[in-house]
């Protein structure tokens, strides 16, 4: 993707130069603002807006905003330094991995700024609105449906969400950890913890996971949960059925977007299904 010559000019007055392409990111792109590293996102006006709108509510457990124009689609974030993300701790220590996330989303969610703009949580929803995919067994994709209408059915004091918390969007930044991407949403805090129990590179991270046994990447979804639990205060059931709920949301999003069905996600929630979370 090129900018447009309009974005150019905006960048010019925000004094940002010296873009380089993102590898695999075709609307990211690293930058200069003055002497500090920064980050330049174009692309969807709507998605950069609920970045901007939720990374500014977020305060210090995210990257900062720089600059972001709405009707362009432009925005501009710090560079988290060195940045190099959460996963070889994974790696190394998955316990470890999750409390730092935990840790992290209780930051995201503590004194936030006033924000207006994002969408309710319950608009996630709208992912099972499409036509039946015989790649994803009714059974599963139906009790999601249900579970999902029962998370959102109660009345839970609402904060901003990151909404996609997981491995690759957590980065090192000197002595401490940062938030970056977030999709942005406004809702139960306990749905943060979705995209880590269900996240497909967060639990395999190579081949083609259609048709595997998923009670082993069940298992490490359910610890995880737990151990979120025990950092959050969050009940570790309702940590599990957002996990899920996420994991047939990630295979119905994966569908639209790409035509094809990753298999980890559903497998980990055939096996939830089957051990009752």
């Amino acid at each position: 993707m090129s900018l447009s010559p309009e974005q150019q000019e905006r960048l010019v007055d925000w004094q940002v130069h010296s873009l380089s392409q993102v590898d695999d990111h075709p609307f990211a792109w690293w930058a200069f603002a003055g002497d500090e590293h920064v980050v330049v996102k174009a692309g969807d006006a709507g998605e950069r807006s609920r970045e901007a709108l939720a990374l500014q509510a977020f305060g210090s457990g995210a990257t900062p905003v720089i600059a972001h124009d709405h009707g362009l689609g432009l925005l501009v974030t710090r560079r988290v330094l060195p940045g190099d993300d959460i996963r070889p701790l994974a790696r190394l220590d998955d316990d470890e991995a999750t409390r730092t996330i935990a840790l992290l989303a209780m930051r995201l969610h503590g004194d936030q700024a006033p924000v207006e703009g994002l969408p309710p949580l319950r608009d996630i929803a709208t992912a099972f609105d499409a036509a039946p995919d015989p790649r994803l067994p009714h059974r599963v994709v139906d009790a999601a449906r249900r579970l999902l209408d029962e998370l959102l059915s109660d009345d839970r004091a609402s904060r901003a969400l990151h909404g996609d918390l997981q491995h690759h969007n957590v980065l090192r930044s000197g002595d401490d950890w940062l938030a970056i991407d977030p999709h942005g949403w406004v809702g139960d805090p306990a749905f943060e913890a979705a995209a880590l129990l269900a996240n497909p590179r967060g639990l395999v991270e190579s081949g083609d996971a259609r048709g595997m046994d998923g009670r082993e990447l069940a298992a490490r979804s359910r610890r995880r949960a737990a151990i979120y639990a025990e950092v959050t205060g969050y009940d570790v059931t309702r940590l599990r059925s957002w996990g899920l709920v996420g994991c047939v949301i990630a295979e119905l999003w994966m569908i639209e977007s790409h035509d094809l069905v990753h298999g980890a996600p559903l497998a980990v929630a055939e096996a939830l299904l089957e051990q009752d979370l």
